[in-house]
C-alpha cells in the first residue's frame, strides 16, 4: 500500500471513529435525560411539587422500594442542584454512608449525588 492510500485509509478510519464517539455521547446523554425525566415525572405526579422537591419527597416516602429510591437519588445527582446538599447529607447520615463498611448501592449514589451537587457535572444543564 502506498503512502497516499495509507493516509486516506487512516483519515477515513479517524472520521468513522469520531462519528461513533459523538454518537455514543449523544446516546448517553439521551439515556440520562430520559432516566431523569421518567423518575422526575413520576415524583411530580405523586407530590405535585417542582422536580427537585418532588424527588426529595419521593425518597422520603415509605411507599417506594429501595431500588426506586436509588433511582431518585441518582436523578438528584444528575440535576446537580446545590440546594439539595443538606438533604443528601441527612440521607448520608441516615444510611450511615460515612462508615467504610457501608458499601451499599444507595450510599454510592448518595455520595456521588453530593459530589455532583457541590461540584457540578456534565449533565446538570439538562
Amino acid at each position: 500500500m502506498n503512502t497516499k492510500k495509507l493516509k486516506k485509509y487512516i483519515f477515513y478510519v479517524f472520521i468513522i471513529a469520531i462519528f461513533f464517539i459523538i454518537l455514543s455521547i449523544v446516546f448517553s446523554f439521551h439515556a440520562i435525560y430520559t432516566g431523569v425525566k421518567n423518575v422526575s415525572v413520576e415524583a411530580k405526579q405523586e407530590f405535585g411539587e417542582d422536580c427537585v422537591h418532588s424527588l426529595m419527597l419521593y425518597i422520603r416516602s415509605d411507599d417506594h422500594n429501595e431500588k426506586d429510591k436509588i433511582h431518585a437519588v441518582w436523578a438528584l445527582g444528575q440535576l446537580a442542584d446545590s440546594n439539595v446538599v443538606p438533604f443528601l447529607e441527612d440521607l448520608q447520615k441516615e444510611y450511615a454512608c460515612e462508615k467504610e463498611q457501608t458499601k451499599t448501592k444507595i450510599c454510592y449514589e448518595i455520595l456521588k449525588a453530593i459530589k455532583w451537587s457541590v461540584h457540578g457535572n456534565l449533565t446538570n444543564w439538562m
